[in-house]
C-alpha cells in the first residue's frame, strides 16, 4: 500500500518542489539582474534634481487644464529649497486649527516633506489623482515619503497664491493644512539631511 501511495504522489511531490526551487531561484535571479549600480542610482538621482530646478509648468498645465498659481511658480525658481529633502515645517501656534486633536500639548506640530517633486507631468504619474477623488484641478508638489502628498489648486486664471491641502491614503482624507503656498513656505523649517545640491 505505501509503495502504491509513493508510486502515485512521490513524482508529484518531486515536481512540486522542484517547481518551488525554479521559482526561487528565478526570482532570485530577477532582482540580480535588475539591481541597480551604484553609477545608476546616482545617475538616476541627477536626473531627478535636474528636473526640479529645470521645471516645465506650460507641459503641466496643458495637461490638466488649467493655471498654475504664480506661487508655485515661484517655489520651482527657489532650487535651494526644491532640492531640499526630508524637511519638517513647524506650524506657527497661529496657524493650528482649534481642535481635539489639536488641543494637545504638542508644542512641535509639524508637517514632514521628504521630497519635492518636479514641475512636469511625469511626477504627478506617482501621486494621485485629484479629479477622480473629487478634489478638482491641481498639482501634488511634495511628498511625504509614504504614499502622501501636498497639493495646491489650479484654476480657469493664474492666481497669485492658493490654500496647501495634504491629500491622505491611510486613512483616507485630504485637509487643509495652509491657507497660502507662501504662508506654508515661510513657516520655520529644518532640513534633516545633508543637500548635495548642484549647479544648473
Amino acid at each position: 500500500m505505501q509503495t502504491l501511495i509513493f508510486e502515485a504522489f512521490g513524482p508529484l511531490a518531486v515536481a512540486l518542489i522542484l517547481l518551488a526551487v525554479i521559482l526561487v531561484v528565478r526570482r532570485f535571479l530577477n532582482q540580480l539582474r535588475n539591481r541597480q549600480s551604484p553609477e545608476q542610482l546616482q545617475a538616476a538621482r541627477d536626473s531627478f534634481r535636474s528636473r526640479l530646478i529645470h521645471p516645465n509648468s506650460a507641459e503641466v498645465e496643458q495637461g490638466i487644464g488649467a493655471k498654475l498659481p504664480q506661487s508655485l511658480l515661484a517655489l520651482y525658481n527657489d532650487h535651494p529649497t526644491v532640492l531640499k529633502e526630508q524637511l519638517e515645517i513647524r506650524i506657527p501656534p497661529a496657524e493650528r486649527k482649534n481642535t481635539a486633536e489639536n488641543d494637545t500639548d504638542d508644542k512641535e506640530a509639524a508637517e514632514w516633506i521628504e521630497a519635492f517633486l518636479p514641475l512636469d507631468l511625469e511626477s504627478q504619474k506617482f501621486t494621485v489623482d485629484l479629479p477622480a477623488l473629487g478634489l478638482g484641478k491641481g498639482f501634488c508638489f511634495a511628498t511625504d515619503g509614504s504614499g502622501n502628498f501636498y497639493w495646491t489648486p489650479a484654476g480657469d486664471t493664474r492666481q497669485p497664491d492658493a490654500p496647501v491641502f495634504f491629500v491622505c491614503h491611510d486613512p483616507a482624507g485630504n485637509q487643509q493644512v495652509a491657507s497660502s503656498l507662501t504662508g506654508f513656505l515661510s513657516w520655520p523649517r529644518t532640513a534633516h539631511a545633508s543637500d548635495n545640491e548642484f549647479a544648473e
